[in-house]
C-alpha cells in the first residue's frame, strides 16, 4: 500500500470511527516513516495524536472532518505548509505539520472523488 493509499484509509477509518482499521492503515504509515529520522517521528507524532484524541472523544482537540467547508480545508492546508517549509522549525516539527498538512490534502481529495462519484451517478 501506498503513503497516499495508507493516509487515505486512515483518514476514512478515524472519521468513521474503525479505530482498529485507522491502527492498520497507521502502521503502514509507519514502516513508511521508520527510516526518515526526526522528520518522521513528527509526521508519526502527528497522526497518532489524532488517532488517540478521536478514540478518546477528546472535543478539544484538533479534528479534520471530510464535511468541513472547502474554504477553510484550503486556508488549513496552506497554514501548514508554511510551517514545513519554514526555516524556524525542527525537522521534528516539519514532519508534524507535514502529516497535518497531508490529512487535509486528502481530505480535499476524497471530497473531489466523492463529488465526482455523486456527479456520475
Amino acid at each position: 500500500m501506498r503513503k497516499k493509499e495508507a493516509l487515505a484509509k486512515f483518514l476514512q477509518s478515524l472519521v468513521a470511527g474503525r479505530y482498529a482499521d485507522a491502527e492498520r492503515a497507521l502502521e503502514v504509515l509507519r514502516k513508511k516513516m521508520a527510516k526518515k529520522g526526526d522528520w518522521g517521528l513528527g509526521y508519526l507524532t502527528a497522526l497518532e495524536g489524532f488517532l488517540g484524541a478521536k478514540r478518546s472523544g477528546d472535543q478539544n482537540a484538533f479534528m479534520i472532518n471530510l464535511g468541513e467547508d472547502l474554504k477553510e480545508l484550503r486556508a488549513l492546508r496552506r497554514e501548514f505548509s508554511s510551517h514545513v517549509k519554514s526555516s524556524s522549525h525542527a525537522d521534528y516539527d516539519k514532519g508534524f505539520f507535514a502529516a497535518l498538512r497531508d490529512l487535509v490534502s486528502t481530505a480535499l481529495e476524497l471530497r473531489r472523488q466523492g463529488s465526482q462519484q455523486r456527479n456520475t451517478v
